[in-house]
């Protein structure tokens, strides 16, 4: 059995990556990991290979809080081509059915601005046939590639918000639409194009994608890959990581003492009277961020008698002042 890599010490954090195009989002984990010699690296959802922009990595002890970077809303810059469908719903995928210029009349901007009220809100949307949902334990880009015919269930998201930003006409055949877009977690903008053509009535498909916020986090605070290798090299990459509860500030913080901190090691019932007047007024069965001098040392869900950790982070993060002691 291959002996597993110990974690390098002090690389624990939120690392927020401007990702480029080209690259899957696992490619930049795989560098990241290497880079930071970190093998512990989990990611708060993923970006297609063509797409850009914000892709939040956790790392080291903060891969045990990366399910709640997942369900976080998503904006994005969107440009969606109506010069007909791909196989893929965006610019990587090859044509479907009529070619480009035998179908596009009707996709004007006041067409299609007159159908953007139909996906706002809460939809019922079918994920593209090369996604990376699974059907009986095959993800469905490979069935798909296979020259299965691929179905999938349709789920529930959410659009809080679509705009038409500008509209391109200047090749009548392929008119381009720049748009932006506030999604649930789990949506597909390449499904919002393709859904949106169909009903134009020219197939569309998307051709450029940005995130530009995830959560709590925006790309103005990501790094390039370049400064995250250039960090590594110079020995200061944890200069970029973002704290264990970065982004998590919905929850609410309780403060705890030292002793308390030694019922928390045990995974023990920290009792009311340990607990700061904040932490008491945390609703009974409600989570909350335990921390002991500003460092997150457990999740909690408050109970009758006090907070019950749920998730214990034993050894407090050093305050991004004090570094690393050697």
């Amino acid at each position: 059995m291959a002996r597993r890599r110990p974690s390098t010490p002090g690389i624990d954090g939120v690392l927020l990556v401007d990702k480029p195009s080209g690259p899957t989002s696992h490619d930049v984990v795989a560098k990241v990991r290497r880079l930071a010699g970190q093998p512990r690296i989990g990611h708060g959802g993923t970006l297609d290979p063509f797409a850009t922009g914000v892709l939040v990595l956790v790392l080291g002890r903060a891969t045990r809080l990366a399910s709640l970077h997942l369900g976080g809303i998503k904006r994005y810059e969107a440009t969606f081509s109506f010069g007909g469908q791909t196989t893929t719903d965006d610019l990587d995928g090859e044509r479907v059915g009529e070619r480009v210029g035998s179908a596009t009349a009707t996709a004007t901007r006041d067409a299609v601005a007159a159908l953007l009220p139909r996906f706002r809100g809460l939809l019922e949307q079918v994920p593209p046939s090369h996604s990376a949902k699974r059907t009986d334990g095959v993800r469905a880009y490979e069935r798909a590639r296979a020259g299965e015919v691929v179905e999938l269930a349709p789920r529930s998201v959410e659009v809080r918000h679509f705009e038409l930003t500008s509209w391109d006409d200047s090749h009548p055949e392929e008119p381009l639409m720049s748009a932006v877009l506030e999604v649930s977690s789990g949506t597909y903008i390449r499904a919002i194009a393709r859904d949106l053509g169909a009903a134009v009535g020219s197939g569309a498909h998307l051709v450029a994608l940005r995130r530009t916020a995830a959560g709590a986090f925006d790309v103005a605070q990501a790094h390039a890959m370049e400064e995250v290798a250039q960090a590594a090299l110079e020995g200061r990459l944890r200069d970029l990581l973002l704290p264990l509860d970065a982004g998590l500030t919905a929850l609410p913080v309780g403060v705890i003492t030292a002793e308390a901190g030694a019922l928390i090691t045990d995974g023990a019932l920290i009792p009311d009277e340990m607990l700061d007047a904040a932490g008491r007024s945390v609703l009974e069965g409600e989570q909350l961020r335990l921390t002991i001098d500003g460092n997150l040392v457990a999740l909690a869900r408050r109970t009758a008698r006090g907070a019950q950790p749920e998730r214990v982070f034993t050894v407090p993060v050093l305050p991004r002042s004090v570094g690393v002691r050697r």
